[in-house]
């Protein structure tokens, strides 16, 4: 009995890191917060324009080859399907992908090859957003992302960027290294996840991004398992970062262990959440670790998780 309760908890305890950085996939749900740059793997036209018109600045980083810059499959992968609807329901453009394998394994990356790309804005607070699902409802068990993994060599000395890596669904094994999950498995629905280079580094904590002035690597790269005909699909692929001006501010209580979105906080290491008021009144709470904030009223709040505090401003 007490081999099941273990086995349990570890259940939950993973359930519980998935939902924390689970999100609407939506870019007008992004926009909501307040956005001051974008850099985009992949994201629709209409997109792109609702990202300017509220302000932000745009940096194309995706398959360009002019510029040295190709979604390379290397091993097991064949183009999939893509005449589902996009993750703010328009038609097509989206990536999507089918497992082939032909050596026992499958995968394929987003590549920037020299002059590479402008990434200096990009901070632990930089948040990345990514849209998945299952063209045909038919997933790998685990998808693994491998982000950031980057060198260059300057006058003959070569700088490595250390990737942080992770899956979707099951904890992805990578011949014997385990990638942790943050995100449930794909579904023939949409969804989305976010996470913070900060919160990359505590999940892997090898994770150091250098050369950002004019970055050089594959800047997304997937692995998906070895089941033949098994598909996924990726949109709304991009990283940004919040300006002074976003929706809901941090304003004080560097307490690691919250994340705080647009429409949602989360806190790391901890079950419940309370929301107060500068009253002191309690606003909203949960047992568990995300609690929904799209629908507060503009204010100064205060979250308590465990012995943690967080003070948000939401405008």
């Amino acid at each position: 009995m007490k081999k099941f309760t273990l086995v349990a908890a570890a259940v939950m305890t993973a359930i519980a890191a998935q939902a924390q950085y689970t999100v609407n996939p939506s870019t007008a749900e992004v926009i909501k917060g307040g956005v001051s740059s974008v850099d985009y793997i992949i994201l629709s036209e209409a997109a792109i324009a609702d990202f300017q018109k509220s302000g932000a600045k745009m940096n194309y980083v995706g398959p360009s080859p002019d510029e040295g810059r190709n979604l390379w499959y290397w091993s097991g992968l064949v183009p999939g399907d893509e005449s589902n609807p996009r993750v703010d329901m328009e038609e097509g453009g989206y990536t999507s992908v089918e497992v082939a394998p032909t050596e026992g394994w499958s995968g394929a990356g987003f590549a920037i090859a020299e002059p590479g790309v402008n990434l200096s804005h990009m901070d632990d607070n930089t948040i990345f957003h990514l849209g998945y699902m299952t063209p045909t409802g038919n997933a790998p068990a685990s998808i693994a992302i491998i982000l950031l993994d980057g060198k260059k060599t300057v006058n003959g000395v070569e700088t490595i960027s250390s990737p942080a890596k992770f899956a979707l669904g099951e904890a992805f094994n990578d011949n014997g290294v385990i990638f942790p999950s943050v995100g449930p498995k794909a579904t023939d629905d949409w969804q989305g996840i976010e996470i913070t280079l900060a919160n990359l580094k505590k999940i892997w904590p090898t994770f150091d991004l250098k050369n950002k002035d004019a970055w050089e690597g594959n800047i997304m790269s997937f692995l998906g398992g070895a089941v033949k005909g098994q598909t996924f699909a990726f949109d709304a692929v991009y990283f940004y970062n919040r300006g002074s001006e976003a929706g809901i501010d941090a304003v004080e209580g560097e307490a690691a262990d919250f994340v705080v979105t647009a429409n949602t906080i989360n806190v790391m290491g901890a079950n419940g959440i309370q929301l107060y008021n500068i009253a002191g009144q309690l606003v909203k709470a949960t047992e568990g670790t995300t609690l929904g904030i799209d629908n507060l009223a503009t204010g100064v709040y205060v979250a308590k998780a465990a012995n943690k505090t967080r003070k948000i401003v939401v405008k």
